[in-house]
């Protein structure tokens, strides 16, 4: 049987083993994944920035030109190995860090370095050799910014909060649109129908129209009906102080 002591030099071993390639696959130029959660604890940017050189690429998944300059990006974490940490910060699923940058990253993709307690923003053609030449010496003749501070628990959940109700309105209004616009064609529809065929056109294309679009039309007829209640409920309560005041007149009388 193993002792215990050897199996914790063999545990100690391989964490090194471990430790040791992965060390060596950073150093070997690949690319950073950051998030809202590591942003600041590995690249430090607005404390100290004592991890070294960052260049980090703000990108969306969806954008043309990120995709593209993706093989040039992985380049360039290997030319720079050793001298410039190349990273990589998908905005749309990283809000936090995405608003905290928001005065530097008006469009993606948006390439921002980290150096010199300062953030540089790079605006030169996308290759290699430029990036590189960029990262390294002509950062200096470019427009300096302040790192802006880590945003506190509360602002990121306002923040987050915020944007869920901005997807919300978006997609409300979208919906909205093309129900209506569904609402418009079925009219045109059934106004068809009852000229091709009076009572009974319109009601076979109303029929159609409706079983085309189940969701839509039982959301109205649901909604009318939620309305009727109100309606009705809402003339009781306006109505039912002047019937007992009516009562109490004739009691009196």
């Amino acid at each position: 049987a193993t002792s215990a002591p050897l199996r914790c030099h063999l545990a100690a071993l391989v964490l090194a083993v471990l430790l040791a390639a992965a060390a060596g696959a950073a150093a070997g130029g690949e690319v950073v994944q950051l998030d809202d959660k590591t942003f600041e604890h590995h690249t430090q940017a607005a404390s100290g920035q004592t991890a070294g050189v960052w260049f980090v690429k703000f990108y969306a998944p969806w954008c043309g030109h990120c995709k593209s300059m993706e093989p040039d990006w992985r380049a360039l974490s290997a030319t720079l190995e050793g001298r410039v940490i190349v990273a990589r910060l998908d905005c749309t699923a990283n809000p936090a860090t995405a608003d905290r940058f928001g005065e530097l990253v008006r469009g993606f993709p948006t390439l921002l370095l980290f150096r010199d307690r300062r953030v540089f923003k790079f605006s030169g053609a996308r290759t290699v050799e430029a990036m590189a030449a960029f990262a390294t010496e002509t950062y200096a003749a470019a427009d300096a910014a302040n790192v802006p501070p880590e945003s506190t628990g509360l602002e990121r959940y306002f923040a987050g909060q915020a944007r869920a109700l901005a997807l919300f309105v978006i997609r409300t209004y979208d919906a909205g649109e093309a129900s209506m616009k569904t609402l418009r064609d079925d009219v045109a529809v059934v106004g068809a129908g009852w000229k091709a065929g009076g009572f009974e056109g319109a009601r076979v294309r109303a029929v159609g129209a409706a079983g085309a679009a189940p969701a839509l039309y039982g959301t109205l007829v649901v909604t009318l009906a939620l309305a009727s209640i109100a309606g009705v409920m809402s003339v009781a309560f306006i109505t039912a102080p002047m019937a007992n005041a009516l009562r109490n007149e004739k009691k009196d009388n």
